[in-house]
């Protein structure tokens, strides 16, 4: 009778656990699918605005920086049927000026997340293939590159080149190739040790083709990943830039320019840095999303991670 008992309490217990694994991975499966569907939509409608912006705001020259001769009759409105997220310190229409300024984000992150991935690719797998010197030199610069805060470089080229979009892109691409340069060496030191580059490498197989068919192939993907999960993180940094007044000028569509006019007026006119700051969040998080997501389903060990938090 004990026999029987014990048994039954085995077959309960496992039936129990194999029950509660079951619903943990379809509620993590769920929660991921659920989390890209988010994300993937936020980033649609992003790339979608860039595209439409300026042929879908009521007023497109204020969204440029134009202050019409009326705009000071109409300054730091509060948000109405006429004007949606209210007027700025100028007079102008927010709505516009917000959506104009998608598409200075996408330009900026596209364009940094490229050049960087560019740039570190190449930096990554030559440290990873030549051994000796030039591993440790090009170590040493990502170590170095790594270190300096963009806001920094971006600081000396306001002073060298002044205002613009060439001192954003230049002060990030200068600290992000480094990045992506350390993830591109882990990934390629690992290729590096597979039977199939030893082979290549021992048959006397040019190293440029070794570097492009066999080690660059199988980094790509993972980088490429990370690349999508640090835009937000681009973005994030832009915005500091220009917040700061080291990047583009006054008057410029770009939520972080939006956000510095507004901070003056931030206790009567709350809303002028308010709009585009949650434009910014939720862009940055729709990148974040998606980018964590992939990032998961290529390393199944990263999906239980959240258990680490209890």
């Amino acid at each position: 009778m004990d026999a029987v008992l014990s048994n039954f309490m085995k077959l309960l217990k496992s039936s129990g656990l194999k029950l509660y694994q079951d619903l943990t991975k379809s509620t993590e499966k769920y929660i991921r699918r659920t989390r890209f569907k988010v994300g993937l939509t936020i980033t649609l409608i992003v790339f979608v605005l860039a595209l439409i912006g300026p042929w879908v705001v009521p007023y497109p020259d204020e969204g440029a920086g134009y202050v019409p001769p009326e705009a000071s009759l109409r300054e730091k409105k509060p948000p109405s049927l006429t004007f949606f997220f209210g007027t700025d310190t100028r007079g102008r229409d927010l709505f516009s000026r917000v959506i104009m300024g998608v598409r200075s984000a996408v330009i900026q992150i596209i364009t940094v997340i490229m050049l960087s991935l560019a740039i570190g690719l190449v930096a990554g797998i030559l440290a990873a293939y030549f051994k000796g010197v030039v591993e440790v030199v090009l170590n040493y610069l990502i170590e170095l590159f790594i270190s300096i805060p963009a806001v920094i470089i971006a600081l000396v080229l306001r002073l060298a080149l002044g205002p613009g979009l060439l001192t954003v892109i230049t002060s990030l691409v200068v600290t992000w190739w480094s990045w992506y340069a350390r993830v591109t060496y882990v990934y390629a030191r690992s290729v590096m040790e597979m039977d199939y580059v030893t082979l290549a490498r021992l048959s006397g197989l040019n190293p440029l083709k070794i570097m492009s068919r066999h080690v660059m192939r199988n980094v790509l993907t993972p980088v490429l990943v990370q690349a999508v999960t640090d835009m937000g993180s681009v973005l994030l940094e832009a915005s500091t830039i220009n917040f700061l007044g080291l990047g583009l000028p006054l008057n410029s569509p770009e939520w972080g320019v939006i956000m510095y006019e507004g901070l003056s007026v931030l206790e009567i006119a709350p809303w002028v840095s308010a709009f585009p700051g949650i434009f910014l969040l939720i862009t940055a998080l729709g990148f974040s999303l998606v980018g964590d997501t992939l990032r998961e389903e290529m390393d199944p060990r990263l999906r239980r991670r959240w258990r680490l938090w209890f």
